[in-house]
């Protein structure tokens, strides 16, 4: 049961069409249990018809109008029923294809470059694609998660020159280190594993480098595995070039008249398509440059059938979204196509102070190393708890702690003591209340908390219509405050019949919402803490 959907259709049988709304819970009461401003952009007569409407509508006890238009409404006891008895029946389906769209998208993130670990950046990216494609799933979309695998170019030729030359120092050669060669740790562990692997056997440069390869590919897996995170795809660059498709979007481009030679590279005309300048596709020594294998890949998605591609990039990647948007253009791939979500770095703070890391040095601390300290779990909320628009810090100190000063902690134990509860009433044979005989006079917290669950589907809609899934954890927070202050104020196995049929019906929809947003988040719901 929508509520905005029961609204839109109140309004239709006025305005003879949906009209677009959105509901808040107002901070004072006295205006009611729902508010919304959809009314400002009408006239007083099509205010009053709608008002009148609504009056009528069994679901609100009282309905004001206040200037220059915001509507208030406080739920009937008929509402919270109807509410409750949809939501015990679906449970956490309740909101399962709300948005009904049925498009197709694509969610690509993550994407590292396998030349190493994959760093804590790359923890944020994975969790908010991931909760992202969540949200989008569970809404109505048929959703596809992609990783894009830069399996070729120079810098997966650069580790693969980077362990052969590991390789020769601890054989004992001689044998220069390339200059921008990768100097972490993990190069020489990775030199160390593949002498092991070959036992004395020989070996040539050309097997080493795919074999680093390969294994870092396989790290970079079990990393995204160890943190909850799985593929649909993984799409490799390297097989998109040996089916020729990066030479076909070169040729189309060069048959349209877009391309011209300069200093022995080829530049793409993206100026005449709105970018600040032209693009080097080919660089003079032949190898392909980003842009290109980027609008290739595109390219591709487009073919492939879907209605919108979203990718997670790094904030560093800004200047790079509106001109691949521009490269597309000619290739007749509208500008909505590809919308790109940009995410700030993280900063591990540890004692009060951020510690420094060095990628170019191999000086880092990796995604697996954070998630073995500290936990799945903490460590997903927490990347995803800010704005993606916002630097994140991690505080160790605070992501550590076992107790209510813990984010991720807090919530959890708002869900165990709804089990709790629950464990509680079947030992001493409570009954669990038919719905029918439930008394939904709310007051107090419970309305507050009843209401919180109500608007969820806001939350929810703009979630995936904004792309915005680091809204469910500032929603899970404050669920869980009031849920918390309920527990500790307000006891629920009560002699009273009516007073304890009453809370459990709270307990059970907060069980059921909570578990419903840890699970989007990718977090584990515990029966006991």
């Amino acid at each position: 049961m929508v509520l905005k959907d029961i609204l839109l259709m109140e309004v239709e049988k006025v305005l003879g069409e949906k009209s677009p709304l959105s509901l808040y819970i107002p901070k004072n009461k006295k205006y009611g249990d729902i508010s919304s401003n959809f009314l400002i952009k009408f006239d007083d007569s099509v205010k009053e018809k709608i008002l009148k409407i609504f009056r009528e509508n069994r679901y609100f006890d009282k309905v004001d109008l206040l200037p220059p238009g915001f509507l208030n409404m406080h739920f009937s006891s008929k509402f919270y029923k109807d509410f409750v008895f949809d939501l015990f029946l679906k449970k956490e389906d309740y909101l399962r294809n709300s948005l009904s769209d049925k498009k197709k998208i694509q969610v690509e993130f993550v994407s590292a470059n396998p030349t190493g670990p994959l760093t804590l950046g790359n923890g944020r990216n994975a969790v908010i694609g991931d909760t992202l494609a969540n949200i989008l799933s569970y809404v109505g979309y048929d959703v596809q998660k992609e990783y894009y695998l830069n399996d070729a170019g120079r810098k997966i030729e650069l580790l693969k020159e980077s362990v052969w030359a590991r390789i020769m120092e601890i054989k004992g050669e001689d044998y220069d280190f390339p200059e921008d060669g990768y100097k972490g740790k993990y190069v020489y562990e990775i030199a160390e594993r593949i002498i092991k692997e070959f036992n004395g056997k020989t070996f040539n440069k050309k097997e080493v480098g795919e074999r680093a390869l390969q294994i870092i590919i396989e790290s970079i897996r079990e990393d995204l595995s160890l943190f909850g995170v799985e593929f649909d795809n993984w799409f490799s660059e390297r097989e998109m070039r040996e089916r020729g498709e990066v030479e076909e979007v070169l040729s189309i481009l060069k048959n349209k008249g877009l391309i011209y030679e300069k200093e022995g590279a080829l530049w793409f005309k993206s100026s005449e398509f709105g970018d600040e300048k032209d693009r080097v596709l080919v660089k003079s020594s032949g190898d392909y440059t980003y842009t290109l294998t980027d609008i290739a890949y595109h390219v591709n998605k487009w073919k492939r059938g879907f209605d919108r591609v979203i990718d997670i990039w790094g904030w560093d990647h800004i200047g790079h979204v509106n001109p691949l948007k521009w490269a597309l253009r000619p290739f007749g791939i509208p500008e909505d196509f590809l919308y790109v979500v940009l995410y700030h770095i993280v900063h591990l703070v540890e004692g009060g102070k951020e510690v420094k890391m060095s990628k170019t040095k191999g000086e880092f601390v990796t995604l697996r190393e954070l998630v073995e300290d500290i936990g799945k779990d903490t460590v997903r909320f927490m990347f995803l708890a800010r704005s993606p628009s916002a630097p994140l810090k991690f505080d160790l100190e605070i992501a550590r702690k076992k107790s209510l000063e813990n984010p991720v902690y807090y919530i959890q134990y708002a869900y165990t003591r709804t089990r709790a509860i629950e464990r509680k009433r079947v030992e001493r044979n409570i009954p669990f209340p038919d719905i029918k005989n439930v008394s939904f006079n709310f007051s107090g917290i419970e309305r507050e908390i009843m209401n919180k669950i109500v608007i969820f589907e806001e939350t929810l809609s703009s979630s995936a219509r904004n792309y915005s899934p680091h809204l469910l954890p500032f929603f899970a927070l404050e669920l869980s405050k009031l849920f918390h202050s309920f527990y500790h104020d307000f006891p629920v196995l009560t002699e009273d019949d009516e007073v304890r049929n009453r809370r459990l019906v709270v307990v059970k929809s907060v069980e059921i919402l909570l578990g419903l947003i840890l699970r989007f988040m990718g977090v584990s719901t515990p029966e006991r803490m």
